[in-house]
C-alpha cells in the first residue's frame, strides 16, 4: 500500500520529495534544482505532481536548513536558500496550499530522527547526531523523542571552542574550526592549495603536511563531541556529513581524540551515520511521533 506521508528535504542545491513509509523507507523520490523555482510553493506543486498526482498524501514533513520556530511552525532564518522562501515555509501556508497536515523541522533534527529510528542510533536510548560537512549541525534524540525547546537546540556549529578568538560573527566556533570549510581555511593558512578531498586522500596515503591538517580538524571535532556528551549525557554519537563519511582516516582520528576526552564515567559509542543523504527523508517517517511529548 502506498504511504500517505510525503517527506521533503530542502537545500540550497536541491529540493527533494518522496513518499516515506513508517519504517523510514523512501518511495518514488524525486529531486529538482532549488534555484530553478521562483517560490517554494512552485516547487511543492511541481514535485507533488511528479510524486503524488492523485493527491493521496495526507501528511507532509518538510526539512529546512535553518532555524525553526516550532511553536509557530515556521522557518525564521536560513541563509543558504532563496530568501523569499523563508516566510513561505510555514505549516499554515503550506497546509492551505497543498491541503495536507504539515510539520516543519530543522534538517539536522530531521536527520537525527531518521538515524535514531532507522539508522545507526536505533538501539540507543539517547543519541547525539552530528553532521560535519560544509558546516556543522547537531541534534539530540532521547527515547525516540527530539530534544527541543521553542526552537531547535544543540546548535553545535555555532558554539565556541576557542575563547580567545571568539566573536559574534562565528570566529572561534565549531563551524569555523571543525568543518569542511574549516579544513579549507586551515589549509590556506598553511599554504596548501588543494581541495579538501585531496587533502584527506594524501593524509591517508601518509603525506605529513596533509596529515597534520586533518589531525588538527579531527581534534577540534573530538572536542566538540566531548562537549556534546557533557551537555546532554548521551550514550551514542552518530557522525554524518561529507567530512565524517569521507573515509576511515578522519573518522578514526576523531574517535580516538574523543575517547581521550570523553568523561570516564560515561560509556559512549561513536558510530558512522547509516542513512547518508536519505537521513532527512527517512526521518520524516517518524517525525510526527518524535514531536509527541511523554
Amino acid at each position: 500500500m502506498q504511504s500517505e506521508l510525503l517527506g521533503v528535504d530542502i537545500g540550497g542545491t536541491h529540493f527533494r520529495m518522496g513518499f516515506v513509509s513508517n519504517d523510514g523507507g523512501v518511495i518514488g523520490h524525486k529531486s529538482l534544482p532549488t534555484p530553478s523555482f521562483s517560490t517554494s510553493f512552485d516547487a511543492f506543486v511541481d514535485l507533488r505532481q511528479l510524486i503524488d498526482p492523485d493527491h493521496q498524501a495526507k501528511r507532509l514533513v518538510v526539512g529546512v536548513p535553518g532555524v525553526v520556530d516550532y511553536k509557530e511552525q515556521r522557518l525564521i532564518y536560513a541563509p543558504n536558500i532563496p530568501q523569499n522562501f523563508v516566510p513561505e515555509l510555514n505549516s499554515k501556508a503550506i497546509s492551505e496550499n497543498l491541503q495536507v497536515e504539515t510539520l516543519i523541522v530543522n534538517d539536522a533534527d530531521l536527520a537525527a530522527i531518521g538515524e535514531a529510528n532507522f539508522g545507526a542510533g536505533r538501539g540507543s536510548e539517547s543519541m547525539a547526531y552530528i553532521t560535519i560537512s560544509t558546516g556543522v549541525g547537531a541534534a539530540v534524540v532521547v527515547d525516540k523523542h527530539l530534544l527541543r525547546s521553542r526552537h531547535s537546540i544543540a546548535e553545535l556549529g555555532h558554539s565556541f571552542i576557542d575563547a580567545l578568538s571568539a566573536t559574534v560573527d562565528g570566529v572561534g566556533s565549531v563551524e569555523l574550526m571543525a568543518s569542511g570549510t574549516a579544513l579549507g581555511m586551515i589549509a590556506k593558512e598553511e599554504g596548501v592549495a588543494l581541495p579538501n578531498a585531496e587533502i584527506v586522500k594524501r593524509a591517508t596515503a601518509g603525506d605529513i603536511e596533509c596529515a597534520r591538517l586533518v589531525e588538527r580538524l579531527a581534534h577540534n571535532a573530538a572536542v566538540s563531541m566531548a562537549n556534546m556528551v557533557h551537555l546532554f549525557s548521551v550514550d551514542t554519537i552518530v557522525l554524518g556529513g561529507g567530512v565524517s563519511l569521507s573515509g576511515d582516516y578522519f573518522f578514526n582520528l576523531a574517535v580516538e581524540g574523543f575517547n581521550r576526552l570523553c568523561p570516564p564515567y560515561f560509556s559512549v559509542e561513536v558510530k558512522r551515520a547509516e542513512l547518508g543523504d536519505e537521513a532527512g527523508l527517512s526521518g520524516a517517517g517518524a517525525a510526527f511521533d518524535a514531536f509527541e511529548m511523554n
